[in-house]
């Protein structure tokens, strides 16, 4: 397949190259191994010989990692529009495979942004070398008992007295740990470290929390079975427990003074970028979609050449190119802003969220129908597409974020 046309016409040439090797690296490596982890049990994804290690070393060396690191760390210094083009490339590729591979960079990013050397040290500079060892990162944040109540404290609806599942009582120059995260923490199963919400008062509601860069090598650490899911295969999820763990001072990042405010700053990120996921697995089941009904002959001829298909590929089109340019906007104008002032326009990563999501879903039914048959079997990826589409509407809390979006706009 070929890359789209571009219609931003300002994209440097370091730009156009960059993000045509992701595009190279999603159709040769990572699209295969994104179909071939799709079939196999959860617990064979996790194996350390599986593909999914091979294709997250790949992409370390290749630099897909570590692309907002800093130059003078070894990091690649991207901007969010060359971090938006990339995205979106390896989210063509496979939807799972670009969630672990986004995700690793998260730990050392957020190290690296607390302003404390000594987490740079540990967390960021080893991870950002052009030789350094490839941690797989993890985002913490969802309980048994609490998803978007954790997600949302901030709503009305949603501001209830804990406790959490996970509490963080503080002990001197420590903070210890007792409880467990949900089985829906992308990378838990194979993380070697991650950003870790914590609910810090029992008696009160669950904004009251503090966030740490954890190793996940310290005593008392324990992981759940991978979640054996309906869409997004390749990307294991499962629980983490903690048993008296006991996590130095310094890793921890925001306390409870700044939780909401890290938070939402936190939500606006990866709301903008799961619009973007979205986008290229959009624009993978358009394009998958197009070559097969060139291909497909009925009534004597390809039936592209029948004007109802051509109308349903031209409402993929649409659906595909908005999707793109609205998740582009908001992503590059949020990630800006978070690094000028700390904050940005969470509402709108929301709705490019829910849009771009949606959008994806419709575009992946089509892509589906206009197989036929064959789209119901997992010869052809559109049946993965799909379920990797509806897995990915209730990534991160919709009806919860569909309620605040109401909550601001009108």
């Amino acid at each position: 397949m070929d890359i789209p046309v571009e219609y931003d016409l300002t994209l440097t040439d370091e730009q156009r190259e960059l993000r045509d090797a992701a595009h190279r690296f999603a159709a040769e490596v990572m699209r295969p191994a994104g179909i071939e982890l799709d079939r196999l049990p959860p617990d064979k994804v996790i194996e350390r010989n599986s593909r999914l290690f091979e294709v997250a070393r790949q992409a370390h060396e290749l630099g897909f990692t570590r692309l907002s690191g800093p130059p003078e760390m070894g990091g690649l210094g991207a901007s969010p529009l060359t971090l938006h083009l990339v995205s979106e490339e390896l989210a063509w590729g496979s939807l799972g495979l670009a969630s672990v591979i986004l995700l690793c960079a998260f730990p050392p990013d957020a190290a690296l942004a607390s302003g404390k050397p000594e987490l740079a040290e540990e967390f960021s500079k080893p991870y950002y070398g052009a030789r350094g060892d490839l941690k797989i990162g993890a985002w913490a944040i969802t309980e048994p008992d609490h998803g978007s109540d954790t997600l949302c404290p901030g709503q009305p609806e949603m501001r209830v007295l804990g406790p959490g599942n996970l509490i963080a009582r503080r002990d001197g120059d420590y903070w210890i740990l007792n409880g467990q995260k949900s089985a829906w923490v992308s990378n838990g199963p194979i993380a070697d470290q991650a950003v870790l919400f914590a609910h810090a008062d029992p008696k009160g509601t669950l904004d009251h929390g503090v966030v740490f860069v954890l190793p996940f090598d310290l005593p008392g650490i324990s992981r759940g079975r991978p979640l054996d899911k309906h869409g997004v295969r390749s990307l294991p999820q499962g629980e983490i427990f903690f048993e008296e763990v006991r996590v130095p001072k310094r890793y921890l990042v925001a306390d409870a003074d700044v939780y909401p405010l890290y938070l939402n700053a936190t939500l606006t990120a990866f709301n903008a970028a799961v619009s973007c996921a979205a986008a290229g697995l959009a624009r993978a089941a358009y394009e998958t979609a197009l070559a097969y009904t060139k291909e497909r002959v009925q009534g004597g001829r390809p039936i592209f050449e029948h004007q109802s298909v051509r109308a349903r590929l031209f409402r993929m089109f649409s659906l595909v190119q908005a999707s793109r340019a609205f998740s582009r906007a908001v992503y590059v104008h949020n990630l800006t802003k978070l690094v000028q002032t700390g904050a940005g326009a969470l509402e709108h990563s929301i709705a490019a969220k829910v849009f771009c999501t949606n959008s994806a879903v419709e575009v992946a039914t089509l892509a589906v129908q206009l197989h036929g048959g064959n789209g119901m079997t997992k010869e052809y990826p559109v049946e993965m597409f799909l379920r990797d589409a509806m897995a990915f509407t209730v990534a991160d809390g919709e009806n919860a974020f569909l309620s605040q979006l109401g909550a601001t706009f009108l």
